[in-house]
């Protein structure tokens, strides 16, 4: 099994898609799969860019404190700016049937922030489309990613 401890900022997320959100007794989980490990990564012994198999990341002791739905802008074939929809605060009220709508989409983003991380789930509509896009605020004493196995290298 590799384990990597706070190295966040050493793996891509771009085709990293969501599987699975727990919580468990000492943090947040959540089940991903197409995380790709960096070559700097502690872990990896590729040395070079390469797909984990299934992961798991922890957010030991894991808590969320905010939900951000993204605004967006809307421009015409000019660039001309037709219409603008900010960034709303999603009610704590409907946080866990939110959450249960996350699997089976994207997670682009894992950062570190100031007193916590943000997480970016990027959702998709039944026609393939993007959908909207919610930012998880978060505070954790510590990043934890497991997975049992490599797959491929990726390919650019």
């Amino acid at each position: 099994m590799f384990k990597s401890i706070d190295e966040i900022h050493k793996f891509s997320y771009e085709d990293c898609v969501l599987t699975g959100m727990e919580w468990a007794e000492d943090g947040l989980l959540f089940e991903v799969e197409a995380l790709i490990v960096k070559e700097n990564n502690s872990q990896n012994s590729n040395f070079t860019e390469s797909y984990a198999g299934p992961a798991v990341i922890k957010l030991v002791d894991g808590r969320i404190t905010d939900v951000i739905k993204t605004g967006f802008k809307y421009y015409d074939a000019d660039g001309q700016l037709l219409k603008t929809v900010p960034d709303e605060a999603e009610s704590p009220l409907v946080w866990e049937s939110l959450f249960k709508t996350f699997p089976g989409n994207y997670l682009p983003s894992l950062e570190a922030v100031d007193g916590g991380y943000i997480i970016e789930i990027e959702m998709s509509e039944e026609d393939g489309t993007q959908g909207n896009s919610y930012l998880l605020k978060l505070e954790a004493s510590s990043v934890i990613v497991t997975w049992d196995k490599y797959l491929n290298r990726v390919g650019r």
